[in-house]
């Protein structure tokens, strides 16, 4: 999956590694996930590490890596196995809500909001990870049950709202700390964990990436005209906050919606996003691109190019970087590959992640690049050209043929074959050194 994703022109993988209360690598905090396995708290089997493995792979492809958590979903609705005794739903059974067909972690427990916490940090201190991504497993969506009420003597069937049952947590740190509505302070549990991450992520690793793909909709009736699932006030997360703020280095706001489609959403959501990111971090559109294989109302193949095209077209003439996220990549090489050959028109020329310049505005000197042999098939050796910590070398080849291919490699690779690249015999050579926050250099020249 991984050798498609390079080759169709991508440039980071969000890999899910925690999906609920599990891990999908060795973690000291919660078990093997049973995804893996088959069974919760049973590691895969010859032992190995499968993110470290995922990591040196999508590094050696070109591909940034972000580590992405569920974070306060504590089981699978589906699950049907028995959880490990180090599962969080065992170990801290005060921390765990049923709700509805749900299996939560209180977002309100202080102590639990910490574990979640340090178990994606000790990720970012282990792993050579790119970045840290969380999705909008804040406080559950609503959910309803069935009750039958009788009115002059019939039987009427509704649905009701179910809550949350956190009371106790309300009463004991809520009520407590002066909060009269509990809506705020559920939305301050939210604000303190995303402030925490941002802050926990920096203090270990400055360049680390943190984003969040939260709901499209921050507030129902915001902007004017666009109605619907209210995030506010459903799941508590004050989302257009974080991003005031700087909690966060990118965010990929779900426009799963049709360009086209009901009180024109996508463009809609996308342009009031962009309005509100004042203090220029990146924002980059979620496509629902498994739509396209979403059954009685799949959308057709094309609408995925055209949110792309739609995306890139709004930023023409400004500083947006017109970045987007596909959900998921397996709807990318399904059916044959039907939507990547769809998408070749718009992924013409690979790209490189945006820079985040907030993190680390001054980029690397240009590198240092000597033709250790002319004789034979063309070697290189690339050094940094100054202290400046680099993180990729953008090598672009033109080969005998006027022909050009790029490439990104990792810095860790101080000797470069330009066989690699397309061509045994290059013409010209340029390199570019990528710093650890996207800040690039200015290219080195080398005619061999």
């Amino acid at each position: 999956m991984l050798d498609h994703a390079a080759a169709i022109g991508l440039n980071a993988i969000l890999l899910h590694v925690r999906l609920a209360g599990d891990a999908m690598y060795p973690s000291p905090y919660d078990p093997w996930s049973a995804l893996l396995t088959g069974k919760s708290g049973e590691g895969p089997r010859p032992a190995y590490d499968p993110l470290a493995y995922a990591v040196e792979q999508a590094h050696a492809r070109g591909l940034q890596l972000h580590a992405w958590f569920n974070p306060f979903r504590a089981m699978l609705p589906v699950f049907a196995g028995k959880a490990a005794p180090s599962h969080v739903t065992r170990k801290h059974p005060e921390w765990i809500r049923k709700y509805g067909s749900q299996t939560w972690i209180d977002p309100g427990e202080p102590a639990a909001r910490k574990y979640v916490l340090e178990s994606m940090l000790d990720v970012v201190a282990r792993y050579d990870v790119d970045g840290v991504h969380i999705d909008d497993y804040f406080y559950p969506y609503i959910e309803t049950r069935t009750v039958v009420r009788r009115v002059r003597k019939k039987r009427i069937r509704e649905k009701v709202e179910i809550s949350f049952p956190d009371d106790r947590t309300w009463k004991k740190y809520g009520k407590s700390q002066g909060f009269s509505d509990r809506g705020a302070w559920r939305r301050a549990n939210i604000d303190d964990f995303v402030r925490s991450l941002y802050r926990g992520v920096k203090a270990i690793k400055p360049a680390t990436l943190v984003g969040i793909s939260p709901f499209g909709i921050w507030r129902s009736g915001v902007p004017e005209g666009v109605k619907g699932l209210d995030s506010y006030n459903e799941i508590y997360a004050d989302s257009r906050r974080w991003l005031a703020e700087g909690w966060l280095d990118y965010i990929v706001p779900q426009l799963y919606w049709q360009v086209d489609g009901y009180q024109d959403r996508f463009r809609a959501l996308d342009s009031w996003w962009r309005s509100e990111n004042r203090l220029g971090r990146n924002v980059w559109p979620g496509i629902y691109t498994s739509h396209v294989y979403g059954g009685r109302d799949a959308w057709p193949l094309s609408e995925i190019r055209k949110q792309i095209v739609t995306i890139r077209d709004d930023r023409t003439g400004s500083t947006d970087a017109p970045g987007h996220v596909h959900f998921r990549l397996g709807a990318l090489f399904a059916n044959n590959d039907d939507l990547a050959r769809d998408l070749a028109p718009v992924y013409r020329e690979p790209a490189i992640v945006p820079a985040s310049p907030w993190l680390t505005p001054r980029g690397p000197a240009a590198p240092l690049v000597t033709v250790i042999n002319t004789d034979g098939p063309s070697r290189f050796s690339v050094t940094p050209g100054d202290s400046v910590r680099v993180r990729w070398w953008l090598v672009q080849v033109r080969g005998r043929d006027g022909r050009w291919t790029t490439n990104l490699r990792p810095a860790g690779e101080g000797r470069l074959d330009a066989s690699a690249f397309g061509t045994t015999d290059p013409d010209e050579l340029a390199v570019t050194a990528i710093g650890m926050a996207g800040v690039t250099s200015s290219p080195t020249l080398v005619v061999p």
